[in-house]
């Protein structure tokens, strides 16, 4: 009885070696497969890669053939097209894509241009059109059209429709004097706001106006820069009836008449 016991735990102890030896021979392998494994995965990456490259860049597979502009109606797209000036019928990859953006962000027309390639056969141009928000005629006598940002980005004969027409003693109305101009005309209530004339923006981006008073009397409002737009509104509309040519309001904690 005890000498099988002892033959059992003999062969146990056989059977659990031979499996351990087992089991660290497959590691083993598994291990020295690894390396291998890694380099040929990385082979094949750089294969793929280079024949990417070599379709994109060489070959006459992979050749611009369109492009694809977002953004914008088909209209306006045409203009897009037309001023990207994309060169097509040659490798995709060679395509200058910081060229062609350049020469759209260049018009001004664009508050964003993003240009981009897409397999096998596309340039990708999504464009943001600036939003006019002023007309301000300039020392010059001429309409340029900016966005909310004090960018010119078109210059007209006339403000375009919706637009409020304003006049400037600078070259050019920066975001901050945009800012003051439409909370202004913003600020005022809708019948006040429809006789009001001869909008200013100075180069310090003090904004000033005329409005008719009662009669056919006119005044001048001295509105100043932006902020407290309802404080002022309301006190243009307290101080209309005052005597006076000018309502100065630029300081609305101390309200001026003259």
């Amino acid at each position: 009885m005890t000498l099988e016991k002892g033959t059992t735990r003999r062969r146990v102890a056989g059977t659990g070696l031979a499996s351990s030896r087992s089991r660290f021979q497959r590691r083993a392998a598994a291990a020295r497969r690894r390396p291998r494994l890694v380099a040929a995965l990385a082979v094949t990456v750089l294969l793929v890669a280079g024949l990417v490259a070599w379709l994109g860049w060489f070959s006459g597979v992979l050749r611009a053939t369109r492009v694809e502009v977002t953004g914008v109606g088909p209209q306006a797209a045409g203009q897009v097209r037309s001023v990207a000036r994309v060169p097509l019928g040659g490798p995709l990859m060679q395509v200058d894509t910081e060229a062609v953006s350049q020469r759209l962000l260049d018009t001004k027309s664009w508050s964003s241009v993003s240009v981009s390639r897409s397999l096998p056969d596309t340039v990708l141009i999504d464009v943001t059109p600036r939003v006019a928000v002023l007309a301000v005629r300039n020392p010059g006598g001429q309409v340029d059209v900016v966005d909310r940002d004090g960018v010119a980005f078109r210059t007209v004969s006339q403000a375009p429709r919706d637009v409020p027409l304003v006049s400037s003693g600078a070259a050019q109305v920066t975001k901050a004097g945009v800012d003051a101009a439409l909370q202004a005309l913003g600020s005022l209530d809708p019948a006040l706001r429809s006789v009001v004339s001869g909008v200013s923006v100075s180069a310090a981006d003090q904004v000033s106006f005329t409005v008719k008073a009662k009669g056919e009397k006119r005044k001048t409002v001295v509105w100043g820069g932006a902020g407290d737009g309802a404080r002022k509104a309301a006190l243009v509309k307290i101080l209309l009836g005052q005597p006076g040519s000018t309502i100065d309001v630029s300081v609305p904690s101390s309200p001026v008449t003259r």
